[in-house]
This record gives C-alpha cells, sequence and structure tokens, in this order.
C-alpha cells in the first residue's frame, strides 16, 4: 500500500468516525437543528427575485442539486426527515432571496415526484403524456430518492413512505400565499385530486393528499403574517388534521370526498 492509499483510508476512516458521532449524539438527546438567519435584501430585490427567469431556473438547478447532496443526506441522518423538509424550504427562501413567492414555488418544483403525467379519457383510455420536469432519468431518480419520506407518524414503511406528499404541502401552501385564500386553495386542490382520479393515468383520491393539502393551506396561510415559520410546525403527527381539525375543508367537502371513498 503506498501513502496516496493510506492517506484516503484514513480520510474515509475520519469521515465515518465523524457521521457515527453526529448521529450518536442526535439519537442521545433531542436535537434541533439551527438555520442560518436569513440575509437582509431590500424589499425592491425581493419582490422582483422570481422575474428575473434565469435566475429562478438557476435557483431551481441549485435546490436540487443540494437535495442529492451528501450535505443534505448527512443532515436527514441528523436530524430526521421532518427537519429535512425545513432544510429544503430554508434553502429555497436564502436562493430566492427570501421572497416566499419563489421560496414556495421552488420547494414546490424541487419535490414533484412525477416526471410526466398521462391524460385519459373515459373510453378512449390515455392520450398524451406532459412532462413535469426537464431532469435526466438518473437526475430524476437521484433527487426523489433523496426526498425525505418518513413526514407523518402514520407514514407507511417503505422507501416511498409519504415524499409524494410534499408536492402538495408546497403546492397548496403556494396557491393559498398567492391568492391569499385558503378557501382557494382548498377549492383548486379538491378539484386536482377530483381531476387526478378521473383523467390522470394511475391517479386516485387519497385522503392522505387532502390530508397534506389541507396542512399545506395552513401553512401558506401563516406564512402570509410570519414568513419565518417552518413546515414542520404543521406537518409530522396525524392528529393534527383529523376530522375534527382539518383546516378550511368545509363539513360538506367533507361528506362528499367520504362518501366518493366509501362508493370505491
Amino acid at each position: 500500500m503506498n501513502s496516496g492509499e493510506a492517506m484516503g483510508l484514513l480520510w474515509r476512516a475520519w469521515w465515518i468516525i465523524c457521521v457515527c458521532s453526529v448521529v450518536t449524539l442526535a439519537q442521545g438527546q433531542d436535537v434541533q437543528p439551527k438555520f442560518d438567519a436569513p440575509e437582509e435584501y431590500s424589499v425592491a430585490v425581493s419582490f422582483f427575485a422570481p422575474v428575473f427567469i434565469p435566475k429562478f431556473l438557476q435557483d431551481e438547478y441549485r435546490l436540487k442539486e443540494y437535495i442529492c447532496s451528501e450535505e443534505f443526506a448527512s443532515f436527514r441522518l441528523a436530524y430526521g426527515d421532518l427537519n429535512a423538509v425545513d432544510a429544503i424550504f430554508d434553502r429555497a427562501m436564502k436562493l430566492s432571496w427570501n421572497n416566499v413567492y419563489e421560496g414556495l414555488l421552488l420547494s414546490f418544483l424541487c419535490t414533484l415526484e412525477h416526471r410526466n403525467f398521462g391524460v385519459k379519457l373515459p373510453l378512449l383510455g390515455p392520450l398524451v403524456w406532459l412532462p413535469l420536469t426537464s431532469e435526466f432519468q438518473d437526475e430524476f431518480r437521484h433527487r426523489v430518492n433523496a426526498l425525505p419520506v418518513r413526514i407523518y407518524d402514520d407514514t407507511p414503511p417503505g422507501m416511498h413512505g409519504d415524499r409524494d406528499k410534499l408536492q402538495h404541502f408546497f403546492g397548496s401552501a403556494f396557491v393559498t400565499y398567492m391568492t391569499e385564500s385558503r378557501e382557494a386553495a382548498e377549492r383548486m386542490g379538491t378539484f386536482i385530486e377530483w381531476g387526478e382520479d378521473r383523467f390522470v393515468v394511475d391517479g386516485s383520491l387519497d385522503q392522505r393528499d387532502l390530508r397534506a393539502n389541507v396542512q399545506g393551506q395552513n401553512f401558506g396561510n401563516w406564512l402570509l403574517n410570519d414568513a419565518s415559520v417552518l413546515p414542520s410546525r404543521f406537518l409530522g403527527k396525524s392528529a393534527q388534521t383529523t376530522t375534527d381539525k382539518r383546516g378550511c375543508m368545509p363539513d360538506e367537502l367533507q361528506k362528499s370526498v367520504s362518501v366518493f371513498l366509501e362508493a370505491r
């Protein structure tokens, strides 16, 4: 073994010891991550951040790059998936110069779990497939596999978990913040779920998707008054959105959804 190989082995051993030490420390106590305070930007700079299209595309690329990085993987390992969702939004806000509109849109685009979707019609079947991302297949798969999966206390087992709920959460939060109306976001989210079941290939109406929609609406509504709030305050335990605490979902809608699900 030459000196270069020996140094390589020592470096790998040092890295493994550091990671194991962080994991052991995090498991031994309730460690909460600390995010750096956002940089100060003028109101004008923050307002026009999404207008600069090349910058927005660069921000999207950089956030996806962060999700696929060893830095993010180590953060997930040390602090857990729920805090990792906070890390995604925190990085999106920093990239967008604290513009909440862009931060939510970036978070939504970078947590999409579908590369494309097919539109179908009754009797005719699938008609057309529409792309949702410009990523190559291997890039898309790498990013999706790096997304947080254990978001709720009732997250199903397996590698997929609840990672598909992130797109519902951030999408609903974005619509709520953009329209400044939880009701508008709720109607849009329910319409999308209804349309997904009828017109999207392999789509279905899912109560867990509706729950993530409601939590996203609550998050977006809170951001209107407090831009420092993080997603983990609204995600996590399923008890936060039980039938008696379902955000802005009206009784009539809840009943209609329940009837539809029972009919299926």
